[in-house]
């Protein structure tokens, strides 16, 4: 649940962080103090149990910071296997985000500081961007095609680059930069795996069925109800299905995002198994932006292999894809696999990240931004400096394999929520790009697109509550029912 702009939210979730930060440092204080200063008298008899209590929690704390934490610290910096491109792929890619740059700052919004980068800095920006590299495996036989490059970038300025290099004008390189993340006391992961197994518990009730590894110590927290999964053949990859039964209607497939895993969801997915009891609904599971400790994402191969399993396993021949915030890259990623995309009926991308993705405006909200804001403070601290959240945008978010143009959208039947106070995504930019329209509509159709905008919303607030959902059940009911 994200929060507002006011001031008592401020103070709210500023004290929260700040408590939870405080857990570990404290920890080890209080270990050191008993380890040096024995207790020369028993504890009042009325605080017994919590001083009982406090000397097994406190070393444990300072035990999975120092042995845990600190280790995977150095352990996620691992460098990142990045996709690589052929010249024509590189000049075509970069003469289509060359013709797109609306109102934003393109390409200066990529450079800290963006009206003092000079040429080599440029040339750092582009060998990440377009050649996965850095500045010190540049190759001379690039040369020719980075000039090129050079040249679009000056009449996109409409000036041309001063020579040199400013050091105090770095760029964001997501995938080359380091991992920025913050340590999450062992309290705050037991209250995630709290918050899961309630979760598995409603989609159960809801009639759900779960697939993956028996093995509840696969992440931590554990998941003692995975014992009563049912088997998965592909290693790595767990699911929830509601098995599907109409003859006449389609299948949902829902991609979820960054958070907590599915709790924030579970009131929309029973809405959905209420409105259509018949209609199966494919729940994957990324465990990898759920807040837990776990292993690395799939490469975009193994996750579109996964989803082919998952769909063949259960003689799923099309789907209706209902995908938000990180659930859209696999959308994207999903449209450019031929045999997968032909079996999608319709889509409903919720805070849709791939549009535009050559923007500055996903990386730098995401990843480099200081926070503010009560809304900002909490995406920062709960999604952006979480370790395995972190690892996966900053170590395998590649933006050449997620990027999504209107282009790829020919022919489909796509509906687009936007919320207009997106803090991640510039949905006005995404607005005016996918509508072709300065003038701001609640609901625009054009052809097989439709965009619904919600202006009052931040990232992931449709969630919230059932009155802002409603008009994606009414969406996904039309989908389901009409196109087979």
């Amino acid at each position: 649940m994200m929060l507002g702009k006011s001031v008592p939210e401020y103070i709210f979730i500023t004290v929260a962080i700040a408590a939870l930060r405080l857990i570990a440092p404290l920890s080890m204080l209080y270990v050191a103090w008993m380890l040096l200063v024995p207790a020369s008298t028993d504890p009042d008899p009325k605080w017994g149990l919590f001083y009982s209590c406090l000397r097994i929690y406190a070393p444990l704390e300072a035990a999975f910071f120092l042995c845990i934490y600190l280790p995977r610290r150095y352990h996620l910096q691992k460098t990142a296997t990045h996709p690589r491109l052929s010249r024509e792929e590189r000049q075509a890619l970069f003469t289509r985000c060359s013709s797109w740059h609306g109102s934003a700052n393109y390409p200066s919004g990529w450079f800290f500081h963006s009206r003092n980068f000079h040429r080599k800095n440029v040339l750092e920006w582009l060998l990440w961007a377009l050649f996965s590299t850095s500045m010190n495996a540049h190759r001379e036989e690039w040369e020719d095609e980075i000039v090129g490059y050079l040249t679009t970038v000056e009449n996109v300025l409409g000036q041309e680059l001063p020579d040199g290099y400013n050091k105090d004008t770095p760029c964001m390189r997501l995938t080359l930069d380091p991992v920025p993340m913050l340590h999450r006391p062992l309290l705050w992961y037991l209250i995630i795996g709290v918050i899961d197994f309630v979760t598995c518990l409603r989609l159960y009730s809801l009639g759900f069925r779960h697939y993956g590894d028996k093995r509840m110590f696969q992440s931590f927290p554990p998941r003692p109800l995975t014992l009563f999964s049912r088997p998965s053949s592909i290693e790595g990859v767990s699911y929830w299905y509601l098995p599907h039964r109409s003859l006449t209607k389609s299948p949902i497939l829902f991609l979820h995002g960054i958070g907590i895993g599915l709790f924030p969801y579970t009131s929309f997915l029973a809405d959905l198994a209420v409105q259509h009891p018949d209609v199966g609904i494919i729940v994957p599971e990324f465990l990898s932006i759920s807040s837990r400790i776990t292993s690395p994402p799939l490469s975009r191969n193994a996750t579109l292999d996964a989803l082919r399993y998952i769909l063949d396993a259960h003689s799923l021949a099309r789907v209706v894809i209902a995908a938000h915030s990180y659930g859209t890259v696999i959308t994207a990623q999903l449209f450019r696999c031929p045999d997968l995309a032909t079996r999608v009926t319709a889509t409903l991308l919720v805070d849709p990240i791939p549009f535009l993705l050559h923007l500055p405006d996903v990386a730098y909200n995401f990843v480099y931004r200081a926070p503010r804001t009560a809304n900002e403070w909490l995406l920062w601290y709960f999604a952006c400096r979480d370790p395995d959240v972190s690892r996966t945008i900053s170590r395998h978010f590649f933006w050449t394999e997620n990027i999504l143009w209107k282009e790829d959208l020919q022919d489909k039947v796509v509906a687009v929520a936007l919320c207009g106070q997106d803090q991640v995504v510039n949905a006005e930019e995404v607005r005016k790009y996918l509508t072709g329209e300065d003038e701001k509509k609640a609901n625009w159709t054009g052809g097989r697109l439709e965009v619904l905008c919600y202006p009052e919303l931040d990232h992931a607030m449709i969630f919230n509550v059932r009155r802002r959902w409603g008009r994606l059940v009414r969406v996904l009911d039309r989908f389901v029912r009409e196109l087979n």
